[in-house]
């Protein structure tokens, strides 16, 4: 009887398993988190969802909206559409106010990465404060063989420095001097270089 329901089984997992991430990340709820990214003494809520049209990533802030429950025909004070088109793991509170969105390609598949993108409240803006990204990249060859690319990168806009890492080697500091960017000016054209591969 069990084989049987595992063969039964087996067709709805394989068709899981192949739907297009975009349609299951629209049915995941939102992570939200409460912090002060403005450091008034108030609680701040940002929330993170996939648009239900396009798949990506839009994150809202709300000023001072307290820890109980949103009420939901409040508005937020910022939105970033389109933050990112990977996969959302998670979004918390690191201190001193500021947020940290990871997120995810290929989530552990041949062909991946995973990024976080630390943004925090400074001269009246929302700034992104902090970027970092690593990658395990898989490239089936013409002959057979498989090249690998590992590496990674952590890019402190604030102080202005970062690492890079190649292969499994120790992340070694790079060259270039790197400042904050307006949240509402990022996109993935933003990158800073030594976190391309």
């Amino acid at each position: 009887m069990k084989a049987v329901f595992h063969l039964a089984a087996l067709p709805w997992i394989v068709a899981l398993a192949a739907a297009p991430m975009t349609a299951r990340a629209q049915d995941e709820p939102p992570f939200e988190v409460t912090l002060d990214m403005d450091n008034d003494g108030r609680m701040d809520r940002a929330a993170i969802a996939a648009d239900s049209d396009s798949g990506l990533a839009d994150l809202s802030i709300y000023l001072a909206a307290g820890e109980g429950k949103l009420d939901p025909s409040r508005k937020p004070d910022f939105v970033k559409k389109a933050l990112t088109q990977d996969r959302i793991l998670g979004l918390e509170s690191k201190g001193k106010g500021s947020l940290a969105v990871t997120s995810c390609f290929g989530c552990g598949a041949n062909k991946s990465w995973d990024t976080t993108l630390t943004i925090v409240w400074r001269g009246g803006k929302f700034l992104v404060a902090g970027y970092s990204r690593d990658w395990d990249w898989n490239v089936q060859k013409a002959d057979g063989s498989v090249e690998t690319t590992l590496g990674g990168c952590d890019i402190n806009f604030l102080t202005g420095k970062g690492t890079a890492s190649k292969d499994l080697d120790d992340g070694k500091p790079v060259a270039g001097k790197f400042v904050p960017i307006a949240l509402a000016d990022w996109s993935d054209d933003s990158r800073p270089e030594p976190c391309e591969f």
